[in-house]
């Protein structure tokens, strides 16, 4: 049987209620933590229509095969959507490209759309007694994500660990109110059959493996995920992860779309626009699923732990935009083109994001049409712009947000040098990076005179920072349910914020540039800083380890994305960023760090920070002969004015110093 299209299938997102609310509002995207705990009925629908979606037949268009299916293999039309279907065809996907974040969108209201479609029925096969409650629940539905670069929430890990466990508790329809064990649709997607068309998959391990696997124990038919490894990597990426959000959403090189959505290295001497939205999407990609599915972006979406990552992504997006909201720019000549995008044309804000009808069902979504979320009926916890009279109050909200969930870093130098920032008279500054030591707020404690350096940074930290050796930062409490941001602001001093002059310190940041495909195959740059094992299956969780630069390259010879054997052709050379000041900082208090200023910092790295480089699998390749990669280190100035949000400066010193001679390393001279 062949598969079944959707033909001019309409993607309108969970629809709109009727008549809707007064004030414009729209049902909430929640973190996946907030709605298990604080929305039971509404979760219990999730896992139930998550379990139905999987069981639907995958020659479907509209099955969980056929829509995951549209990111990768089994590389075959979608829904009708027909384009130059030569041998090789490149399939629909726009990773290295300006549209990687407006494709996604459309993508994942198709999924939310067909998921509350299920999950509507479910609500009314309940009892009477509960039905009307779940069929209440069920109207205002919407999918959640998870949140990788915030602190979990108390008694949770970074990993979320109910999408790590196999079986999962929930009351069904038929369990008399009562919770009862099933297996967990988050945990895995089971392929019933594989290769439900001939040549879907070609021969590798995962035309042999019968359900989605993270970290596989082997390649064979038999492998088993390894769940712990995901909490373990996880765990140590976290500082990378937070930091990257802030870094992309706080400094003025990434007010550019260009420079925020896409990890295209812009060979333009800019040190200050090697990260991105999709850098650090594809770090998540890789250490969540090792060598499995969610490694490879082929298969990825088989896995049901890529739509809770990737609607953060879009979640991430959406705080982007409310902060830049005149800066959707989008005209870019294409990487090499896709299925339906001719290679070399200027992909712009009215290109197709084919396969994706619009409500008409006639034409394809565009980056235009998709600009607002409100267009799929759907927002984020931090997005909710109807409850503000103006933008600017709006903005400050979710700048709050930003500062609470992703500043750990400068708020921890905020409370130390005892600045009141515009976040600072509510929960944001004290929930997101309290500086506990013997119980109390180091904050709050007389921190003394301080010379400044030339540059205006601040030299007292070393005194204040010793004097606070056991403080840690408390975890943020994710959980958005009762939460309002915009009614945790603090209004500026006007007094102080004339008077006393902006604190600053320095941010350094690790830039890895490198040609994606130029090993054929996914590999992973690893950054240490200090010693490491020579064992390289103990890298992704290493003590050492801060950072991870991940690129999904592909074979020319044997891969079916034509895309990938044009971007390879030309080596497409792509871009990403590990910040180290977390891990300076924690160095700093210990003792192990004199101070945070460049004349201590810089030597300090050149005898302490490593880069080495693996393939999925683990194996290790000789850095030097990865032809084309480059990692350096840059800093840059970042301002903590009294009464406001810190500011980055936006310009950058590279430190050629510390990687010149190395292999792989920038060298002084070289193109930055």
């Amino acid at each position: 049987m062949a598969a079944v299209p959707a033909l001019n299938y309409p993607i309108t997102g969970p629809p709109k209620a009727s008549p809707g609310p007064a004030d414009g509002s729209v049902p909430l995207r929640r973190e996946i933590r907030d709605l298990q705990r604080n929305f039971p009925d509404q979760w219990t629908l999730y896992i139930l229509g998550l379990q139905a979606f999987q069981q639907l037949d995958e020659k479907s268009d509209l099955s969980w095969y056929g829509i995951a299916g549209i990111h990768g293999r089994p590389y075959r039309p979608w829904g009708g959507s027909q384009g130059d279907n030569s041998p090789g065809w490149q399939g629909y996907c726009t990773h290295s490209s300006i549209l990687f974040a407006p494709w996604h969108r459309p993508y994942l209201a198709l999924f939310e759309q067909y998921l509350y479609q299920i999950i509507q029925k479910i609500a009314s096969t309940f009892p009477t007694a509960t039905k009307t409650r779940y069929q209440q629940a069920a109207l205002t539905f919407r999918m959640p994500y998870w949140d990788w670069a915030a602190a979990p929430p108390a008694g949770d890990k970074y990993f979320p660990t109910v999408v790590g466990q196999p079986l999962i508790q929930l009351i069904t329809p038929t369990s008399n109110n009562k919770p009862v064990q099933i297996t967990n649709p988050l945990y895995s997607y089971k392929f019933n059959p594989l290769n439900p068309l001939k040549g879907d998959f070609p021969s590798t391990p995962e035309s042999r493996w019968p359900s989605t696997l993270r970290y596989p124990t082997t390649g064979s038919a038999t492998a088993n995920s390894q769940e712990q490894q995901v909490f373990d990597a996880m765990e140590s990426q976290f500082d990378s992860y937070q930091s990257n959000i802030y870094l992309i959403m706080r400094d003025p090189n990434y007010k550019q779309f260009d420079a925020f959505s896409n990890h295209q290295w812009a060979a333009n001497n800019a040190p200050g626009t090697y990260g991105s939205i999709e850098d650090v999407h594809n770090s998540v990609h890789s250490e969540t699923g090792g060598n499995g599915h969610m490694g490879d972006p082929d298969y990825a979406a088989f896995d049901p732990l890529f739509w809770l990552h990737h609607t953060n992504v879009d979640r991430q997006f959406a705080i982007w935009q409310a902060l830049n909201p005149n800066s959707y720019a989008i005209n870019k000549p294409s990487s090499d083109g896709t299925f339906s995008i001719e290679s070399g044309a200027q992909e712009t804000s009215t290109t197709a994001l084919t396969p994706f009808n619009n409500a008409t069902g006639k034409t394809y979504w565009t980056s235009d049409g998709v600009r607002s979320t409100a267009t799929f009926n759907y927002a984020y916890p931090e997005t909710q712009q109807w409850k503000f009279p103006t933008v600017q109050q709006y903005q400050t909200s979710v700048l709050a947000a930003v500062q609470k969930l992703y500043g750990a870093t400068s708020n921890q130098f905020m409370q130390l040098m005892g600045v009141q920032t515009a976040a600072a008279s509510g929960p944001i500054a004290v929930q997101a990076s309290q500086i506990v030591a013997d119980g109390s707020n180091t904050a709050q404690k007389p921190i003394g005179d301080g010379a400044a350096s030339s540059s205006g940074e601040h030299k007292f930290l070393s005194n204040l920072l010793h004097n606070s050796a056991k403080a840690k930062p408390k975890p943020v409490d994710v959980v958005r349910g009762e939460e309002d941001f915009e009614s945790e602001i603090g209004k500026p001093s006007e007094t102080s914020s004339k008077s006393v002059e902006p604190i600053k310190y320095r941010e350094y940041i690790v830039n890895i540039r490198a040609p994606k495909h130029i090993l054929h195959q996914t590999y992973r740059v690893r950054i240490f800083l200090g010693d490491f094992d020579s064992d390289p299956t103990t890298w992704p969780t290493a003590e050492s380890t801060i950072g991870t630069f991940s690129s999904f390259g592909k074979n020319p010879a044997t891969t079916s994305c034509g895309k990938c054997i044009k971007d390879a052709a030309r080596s497409l050379m792509i871009s990403g960023t590990v910040p180290l000041t977390p891990i300076l900082l924690k160095l700093f208090k210990s003792g192990d760090l004199g101070s945070l200023e460049v004349e201590n910092v810089i030597p300090y790295l050149r005898r302490n920070l490593h880069w080495r480089v693996t393939l999925a699998d683990g194996t290790e390749i000789d850095r030097g002969e990865v032809e084309g990669l480059k990692v350096s280190v840059v800093s840059t100035v970042v301002g903590c004015p009294q009464g406001a949000f810190p500011e980055f400066s936006g310009v950058y010193e590279v430190h050629s110093e510390v990687t010149g001679g190395r292999p792989a390393g920038l060298s002084e001279g070289d193109r930055v």
